[in-house]
């Protein structure tokens, strides 16, 4: 499985990214939605190639403030907007991951993923990462976009009304930061599956993400980037 990792949320040569992109596959890298600006940018851009690491573009909410976890009620046509801007500071990357709030809400609505996906064809990117059976995933198989499909390494899951979620981050217990447990739901994930309460869940998981700001995320990198 491929190990990625949110890059450049925390300005220009932060120890903890740099040490992240000798280790990981992908590198998410902000684009100045939810953090990140072009010097930030291009610092990461250079040194993932430095590291041969894979790169995408990390789109959010325009919303600093809340670090794009936040649902905002802004316009498709503003959305869309902001997402330009983001993404015309590394257009030459053809693979998108969303942040936080946009991620989560496009996943389970078809209208917003729909825009998004369309948006994003039309800026020319050719892959996604997206959680399996998600609208993104099947926005992407109906418009043709490639798909990595994506599990989280540090988070907890839920399994409500038939949909597979992330543990909302206001749960005391959403974040997982022992690496004994890291490891376990990385090895469940390694054979398409993950257990909740109990019962065994199917899935399709190309990729694994750690946060880099969780509060073991070089730990975790290391040991299961050495896997």
């Amino acid at each position: 499985m491929l190990i990625n990792c949110d890059i450049g949320e925390r300005g220009v040569a932060h120890q903890t990214d740099d040490a992240l992109m000798k280790l990981v596959d992908i590198a998410n890298i902000a684009c100045g939605g939810h953090a990140g600006d072009k010097d930030s940018v291009n610092y990461y851009l250079n040194l993932a190639k430095q590291n041969k690491v894979k790169v995408t573009s990390h789109l959010s909410y325009p919303d600093i403030k809340n670090f794009g976890r936040v649902v905002l009620n802004i316009s498709q046509k503003k959305l869309l907007k902001a997402l330009d801007s983001q993404y015309s500071l590394m257009p030459e990357v053809k693979t998108l991951k969303l942040h936080g709030a946009l991620y989560n809400e496009a996943n389970v609505n078809q209208n917003l993923a729909s825009s998004l996906i369309k948006w994003a064809k039309h800026a020319g990117i050719t892959e996604v990462l997206s959680p399996f059976e998600s609208c993104i995933s099947k926005a992407c198989e109906k418009e043709g976009l490639q798909l990595l499909y994506e599990v989280f390494l540090d988070r907890k899951y839920l399994y409500e009304k038939g949909v597979l979620s992330l543990s909302p981050r206001s749960h005391k217990d959403a974040l997982i930061t022992n690496l004994d447990e890291a490891k376990l739901q990385y090895e469940n994930f390694l054979n398409g599956k993950i257990k909740i309460e109990g019962k065994i869940h199917f899935l399709k998981a190309d990729t694994g993400c750690i946060h880099s700001d969780s509060p073991n995320a070089l730990e975790m990198a290391k040991t299961l980037c050495l896997h």
